[in-house]
């Protein structure tokens, strides 16, 4: 029964791979547009491709429960833990980054933050989480472990955008997406709910940020 199952099984997961895709595509864009484009437009025209990507991707690979995605989870004991536990990045990116560096922003860097961090943020848990919870649902590996893989190994394309430097280097920015996936990646999928995870993401998004724009285009 299994094997006559399986190729239709694997046929309906296909789509996952063309994730792949998004790792030598953003790798190009952050690394040769700063040079071709300038940093600042560059940079920004190396994450709209990103998102682009993000958003096309994820219309093809969702299922038909997304709007449910986006419901508050029951509060129970495991659910309250998990949404503290979504929020510890935020925690440190503030303590890291914000406090440090806000007094140095002024008011267009701090709508530039905004804008950037709601983006980035509900368009990568719309994807990443999103997209493959209401695909795959339960499946461990493609629903929260392969999403989660991919989403750490596409910020070493961000590390490697020509002309910019991050608080700490590669082990910060790559390793600290790999433990933030982990967090927001099982919170989503232990909840079939990716409300927790998009909040918790635009904050950290929005603290962790301003580091990068301090360094980068103030500094």
């Amino acid at each position: 029964m299994y094997r006559m199952l399986e190729p239709k099984i694997l046929g309906s997961k296909s789509p996952f791979l063309f994730s792949f895709l998004i790792l030598p595509l953003t790798f190009a864009a952050f690394f040769f547009l700063p040079q071709l484009l300038g940093k600042t437009v560059g940079y920004l025209a190396s994450f709209c491709i990103y998102w682009l990507y993000c958003l096309l991707h994820g219309v093809q690979l969702k299922g038909n429960n997304m709007a449910k995605l986006y419901t508050w989870p029951p509060l129970n004991r495991q659910n309250v833990l998990l949404l503290f536990l979504c929020f510890v990045p935020a925690v440190g990116a503030f303590f890291a980054a914000f406090l440090i560096t806000y007094s140095q922003l002024n008011s267009t860097l701090y709508f530039i933050l905004v804008a950037a961090a709601l983006v980035n943020g509900f368009v990568e848990e719309l994807y990443w989480r999103g997209a493959f919870i209401s695909r795959y649902k339960q499946h461990l590996w493609l629903a929260f472990i392969f999403p989660t893989l991919l989403f750490g190994l596409w910020h070493i394309s961000v590390y490697a955008a020509y002309g910019i430097t991050y608080q700490g280097g590669f082990l910060p920015l790559v390793g600290g997406a790999f433990f933030m996936g982990c967090l927001w990646g099982y919170t989503a999928y232990k909840q079939q709910r990716v409300l927790a995870p998009t909040m918790a993401h635009i904050l950290t998004n929005f603290f962790a940020f301003s580091g990068l724009i301090v360094d980068n285009w103030v500094r």
